[in-house]
């Protein structure tokens, strides 16, 4: 059985979370510095009218959530000595990723 060093986990979360910083600079330069003072819900609303805005933002979430759910797995793996509470972490953190994924996606795609 192959040793288990967990690198590509290590390198995936460091990917991720270069890709949502990525991401956050584009999202703040044109949601808070470029454009009219104030945003309004009709300004949302016209992006979201565009197929790229809501693929960005499906892309932000899918990002920040395995991103989150890795990170939460880690801690758990980190203090958890619990076979059977990891078990139960485990689950909990994938029905709440889960969650936070549909509301995001519906509140995306209903745009």
């Amino acid at each position: 059985m192959a040793r288990q060093t967990g690198s590509i986990g290590w390198f995936l979360q460091r990917l991720s979370g270069g890709l949502i910083f990525a991401l956050i600079l584009v999202h703040f330069s044109l949601m808070h510095y470029m454009g009219p003072e104030k945003r309004l819900y009709a300004d949302v609303v016209r992006r979201f009218q565009n197929p790229l805005w809501k693929s960005f933002d499906l892309v932000f979430l899918t990002l920040c959530l395995c991103h989150g759910w890795y990170g939460v797995w880690e801690i758990v793996g980190d203090y958890v000595r619990s076979d059977s509470l990891k078990i139960l972490a485990l689950i909990l953190i994938v029905i709440a990723a889960a969650g936070l994924f549909s509301i995001g996606l519906v509140t995306v795609l209903t745009f």
